[in-house]
């Protein structure tokens, strides 16, 4: 068993691994609901080496299935199958690994699919079985296992197809049929908080993780206004510490009222001017002379605040810029830019948010969702 999560040194991505560095093997078949390209990226370099004795089945028009992962295979040489039943209430489900020669196998079946949480950040359970194909039950076991997902193509014709090509994996994408990771679907919302005095004080659950997932690229800003409940993942944030989340380490402590948008967890950002050219770029900007910091450019947000899958409703912040360069501030890198929490300091200034991200969705040039989780 792989109790990926519950038990220590457990995770599919040392299993798939394993798999793929098996000695004296001819045979490497993958049967998937979900791909994405940071799953595909855990185990690149030992697929790269068996590209040529490997086929992969996925399952596409799930909602999760994205194009990067289909790009990151067709790079190391996999030209990947893709099955559409055409139906979002009958995807294709299995998470199948195998590796197989004329004498041995070893099959893992389970919940684990191509995805970084899959291999290695969810609670995911699987059997690993090693079969000896001289042994009939064994070998009949192998043959069915192989013979119905190797078929797939011949049986169902219109729906299960090789992409070849990127143009391919394009077209794809702009029929729906695959997802872009650069536009995020919002998390679902489990429920709603009532009142000020909602909290939620359960920690997240203790598991065991190997890895913590690489650093985000960064996202393309679109003009256009996103589809309901998606939105542009514009930032996401390091840790949350406690000046971030506005608690204070003693009774004297001043609190600043606001969190810095600095570089975090996003790759090749300039942040000193990224969100005021980028990410609110649309928003109409102001300066206050009777303010305590008159130079301040200020504009405000509609935000919809999700912590830990509950909504606590859409507020307005406040969102403040520092267009000065000239300054001893600016050429150390210090953040120019803010958002101060105002009148949802309550719902965030809590111990248990500690340690938790913080990423920002833009939906469209005024509303955004803050999901901390």
């Amino acid at each position: 068993m792989i109790l990926q999560g519950l038990r220590q040194d457990y995770d599919h991505e040392t299993v798939v691994n394993e798999l793929l560095t098996t000695p004296a093997t001819d045979n490497f078949l993958f049967g998937l609901a979900f791909t994405r390209k940071g799953g595909v990226n855990r185990i690149k370099n030992n697929l790269r080496n068996v590209a040529d004795k490997s086929k992969v089945f996925i399952g596409i028009r799930n909602g999760i299935t994205s194009a990067q992962s289909i790009f990151a295979l067709l790079k190391i040489g996999i030209n990947p199958y893709v099955v559409d039943t055409a139906s979002s209430k009958k995807i294709l489900h299995p998470k199948i690994y195998a590796v197989y020669s004329e004498t041995k196998a070893f099959v893992v079946l389970g919940s684990a699919n191509l995805t970084f949480g899959g291999l290695n950040q969810n609670i995911e359970a699987s059997s690993s079985l090693k079969l000896d194909r001289s042994r009939q039950s064994d070998d009949a076991y192998l043959q069915e296992l192989v013979t119905t997902i190797t078929r797939l193509p011949e049986t169902y014709p219109d729906h299960v197809f090789q992409i070849t090509n990127p143009r391919q994996t394009v077209k794809l994408l702009h029929e729906g049929r695959l997802e872009d990771e650069r536009l995020v679907k919002l998390p679902p919302v489990t429920g709603k908080a009532h009142g000020n005095k909602a909290g939620d004080r359960l920690k997240p659950i203790p598991t065991f993780e190997k890895r913590k997932p690489g650093r985000n690229k960064v996202a393309r800003i679109r003009k256009a206004e996103i589809v309901a409940n998606t939105g542009i993942l514009v930032w996401e944030s390091k840790p949350l510490t406690k000046r971030s989340l506005n608690i204070p380490h003693r009774a004297s402590t001043n609190i600043t009222g606001d969190i810095n948008l600095g570089q975090g967890l996003m790759e090749g950002i300039d942040f000193q001017h990224y969100f005021r050219e980028k990410v609110f770029s649309d928003l109409n900007w102001s300066t206050d002379p009777r303010a305590r910091s008159p130079h301040l450019e200020r504009a405000t947000i509609n935000a919809e605040i999700v912590i830990k899958n509950i909504s606590h409703g859409v507020y307005t912040l406040e969102v403040t810029h520092n267009p000065k360069t000239n300054t001893k501030s600016y050429r150390q890198g210090n953040t120019m830019t803010k958002i101060r929490w105002g009148e949802v300091r309550h719902l965030i200034a809590k111990c248990e948010l500690l340690d938790s991200t913080l990423r920002l969705f833009k939906k469209n040039s005024t509303d955004f969702v803050i999901v901390i989780d």
